[in-house]
């Protein structure tokens, strides 16, 4: 191997800082032989430590590749002490940059030395001692007597059984007659007798292996014949007793002496877990032996391999010190150049942030932001001013507007007058309300035609209300009239409120998918290096250090999923229209449930001829997906909830109707709560544990979004819910030029 020249200060660094492809080759380099020299020293750790993989653990072979091994970390130390008098040139140069440079890579390198040095004394000195301990008089005395555990339980229960079996053919011998004179009351007893000594089947059987009387438990195996040994064993007068491991039974055999030819054949299960105990006990004590035959050869193959891997790891981290003090010391030059700009009043100044995946990039990315929120600050309060103000007007137009509800009432509280959109909001018959009491007909008004009637115009009140269709908000005004009346003006603000409290949501999830979002990436990356660069070195508790590697790397994965979920709601796009076959995206959903949770059946209905509507297909499957995964965590949770076995199913059905294309996915899970299921619609709105309330929000806004309308029902056989959804059909497709320029912005 040839490493690149020497150049001389300035020119060196300034080579190194604007030669990337250069400085990648080198990286290349370093990153194969570290490869190469890690694959051998692992090959040899792995024979140290398994006692396999390239033969006898003394092979020659196994020491040519550990001297491979450290004659490339020596040229690995070659080109790294080449790179560090190159930045060493660069600061005695004074090039910008290159002090800070050179003490990060002094930092990295005492940092990654210390722990090595003291790691390498550590687990020297355990190496020895546990080996020591492991292959003790104490320890092998415990492995040998612990061998015969499994063994001696076995014996006992042979014996058990065999006693068994001398006491229940004595009792059947005194009953000999019975089987031929009563072998109903014969067979019953035969049954009473295999109960009372643990048995799930007893026979009385004859010398070719015929039944003469039987009795069997719901755990008896099927029946097998003795074999001519076990028939030769009983008519020497002993009891023959054989073990089947594959079903975990013991079958006995005895003669039957008062009958003529009558052979007493019974089984009784014995515990797997013995069994199993006894097999490892086995291959626990031969393992043990082998591997105090070559003790000291492994002992000795092993520090030899973990110096060579301490070695390794001490190059890999001064390396990966180097790269980093690069990564480093760069944005932070950028910073502070950026930084001057805004101090001279240059408030446009932004700082090139190549990735975000760490700190500095990290404060790159603050300091643009910051930056740009003085610019436009006062933009952005004059728009959220006139946000307010428009939205202000619109409720305004609602309440005052002709959908409103008017009612007029005299002093005793009797309806006078009502139009058209009081009767329908009150879920009355139009024109059967002159005459009632108001507060007969919504006893929900009764608080506010309880307080003195107002002497002008009353603010606004809410009144919540209850019908069929679910819960409703009304926003009421009270305004007086002659002779001691009120005229009621109030309309349904469900959906406006409800449109409020999505856009609080939407402003909420941006705000958290904003502030979440940041530290994400440097954690998932910094478990992840952790276990690449710790995982073959911890030796004290690897299973712990894996474990809380993935709690880590699981909990990032499953926050990053909420960020989405916050992202899709506060970002929901404008659908795209075009024609689209709705049989072929359920089938796509229903099939990527099926990879997802194989635990459940899901069933597609109804799509097996295509069925054409002008939609957004990917917001469709979206829909789809989360109504699909909403139905298979209910399903999931109710099996969790009873105890049930694997019985749960979704089913996604497809309706061609005249006027649109009807959804439905029922389920046999838990189901929806009996009362307020249209807030399950809202965002942030669950009754699952663990659940974001986002999915049927989504699901809700893409129907919506399409012009189509939602359902929460019951299964048709509860337990299990139902989502219906209708999409109406288009009288025509969109213009053809914008369905391709959709698809080419796409």
């Amino acid at each position: 191997m040839t490493s690149t020249p020497i150049a001389s200060g300035s020119a060196a660094l300034a080579t190194d800082a604007i030669a990337p492809k250069r400085r990648s080759k080198g990286a290349i380099g370093f990153a194969v032989g570290f490869a190469v020299a890690a694959l051998l020293t692992g090959l040899v750790t792995f024979t140290a430590v398994s006692g396999g993989g390239l033969g006898d653990p003394g092979s020659p072979v196994l020491y040519a590749f550990l001297g491979a091994s450290l004659l490339i970390s020596v040229v690995l130390v070659a080109i790294i002490v080449h790179r560090i008098v190159r930045i060493a040139r660069g600061h005695a140069g004074a090039i910008p940059g290159a002090r800070l440079h050179l003490k990060f890579v002094a930092m990295f390198s005492l940092a990654a030395m210390a722990p090595a040095v003291i790691v390498a004394l550590f687990m020297g000195a355990a190496l020895t001692q546990g080996l020591e301990n492991w292959f003790s008089a104490r320890v092998r005395t415990v492995v040998e007597r612990g061998a015969g555990v499994g063994a001696y339980m076995v014996d006992t229960v042979r014996t058990d059984i065999a006693d068994s079996v001398r006491l229940m053919a004595n009792d059947l011998n005194q009953a000999a007659e019975g089987l031929r004179t009563a072998p109903e009351t014969y067979g019953r007893y035969l049954a009473q007798q295999a109960e009372g000594r643990f048995m799930v089947a007893a026979y009385v059987i004859n010398r070719e292996g015929d039944i003469l009387a039987r009795a069997e438990s719901n755990e008896a195996p099927a029946y097998s014949p003795p074999s001519d040994e076990a028939f030769a064993e009983a008519d020497s007068g002993d009891i023959s007793d054989r073990l089947n491991e594959r079903t975990s039974m013991i079958r006995a055999l005895t003669r039957l002496e008062a009958y003529d030819d009558a052979y007493l054949y019974v089984a009784r299960p014995i515990d797997p877990q013995l069994l199993t105990s006894m097999r490892e006990f086995s291959d626990g004590v031969d393992a043990y032996r082998e591997a105090e035959g070559s003790r000291r050869t492994i002992q000795n193959l092993f520090a030899l391999s973990y110096f060579a891997t301490a070695v390794l790891v001490l190059l890999g981290a001064v390396w990966l010190g180097l790269s980093f003090a690069s990564r480093i010391s760069d944005p932070i030059g950028r910073l502070a150049g950026a930084a001057r700009r805004v101090a001279q009043g240059d408030l446009g100044a932004r700082v090139v942030v190549k990735t975000d995946t760490d700190e500095v990039d990290a404060l790159g990315v603050a300091f643009n932001q910051m930056t740009a929120q003085l610019e436009s600050q006062r933009a952005d309060l004059v728009s959220a001013q006139r946000e307010a103000e428009a939205r202000s007007r619109f409720t305004q137009a609602v309440l005052g507007g002709v959908s409103a509800g008017v009612i007029g009432l005299d002093r005793d509280g009797r309806i006078t007058s009502a139009n058209r959109s009081a009767c329908q909001l009150l879920g009355i018959e139009s024109g059967a309300l002159e005459g009632r009491r108001l507060i007969d007909v919504a006893p929900a008004f009764a608080e506010l035609l309880n307080q003195p009637t107002p002497q002008s115009e009353t603010p606004p009140v809410r009144i919540d209300m209850a019908d069929e269709n679910g819960p409703a908000q009304l926003s009421v005004r009270m305004n007086p009239v002659a002779e001691g009346g009120v005229v009621l003006t109030f309309d349904d603000v469900t959906k406006e409120i409800a449109a409020q409290r999505q856009e609080a949501w939407k402003d909420v999830a941006r705000r958290i998918a904003h502030e979440i979002r940041n530290p994400l990436t440097p954690i998932q990356l910094s478990a992840e290096r952790l276990q690449r660069k710790y995982g073959a070195e911890i030796q004290s508790d690897p299973e712990t250090f894996k474990r809380c590697i993935d709690t880590i790397q699981r909990q990032v994965a499953d926050i990053g999923r909420m960020v989405e979920e916050f992202n899709e709601l506060a970002r929901m796009p404008a659908p795209r229209m075009a024609f689209a076959d709705m049989s072929e995206i359920a089938r796509a959903a229903v099939f990527s449930l099926r990879l997802a949770e194989p635990d459940v059946r899901f069933e597609a209905e109804g799509v097996d001829a295509p069925i054409g509507l002008v939609c957004d297909e990917r917001l469709i499957a979206q829909a789809l997906l989360n109504l699909l995964k909403n139905a298979a965590e209910s399903v999931l949770a109710r099996r969790a909830r009873d105890g049930e076995p694997k019985d749960g199913w979704v089913v996604l059905r497809l309706t061609d109707a005249e006027t649109g294309v009807v959804f439905e996915v029922i389920d046999n899970g838990a189901g929806f709560p009996p009362h307020d299921r249209a807030r399950l619609l809202e965002p942030y709105i669950t009754t699952r544990a663990k659940g974001t309330g986002l999915g049927l929000a989504i699901v809700s806004r893409v129907v919506e979004d399409h012009g189509g309308l939602i359902e929460l029902a019951d299964a048709p056989n509860p337990p299990g819910a139902l989502v219906r959804f209708i999409l109406p059909k288009r009288s025509e497709a969109p213009d053809e030029a914008q369905i391709d320029l959709q698809q080419g912005a796409a």
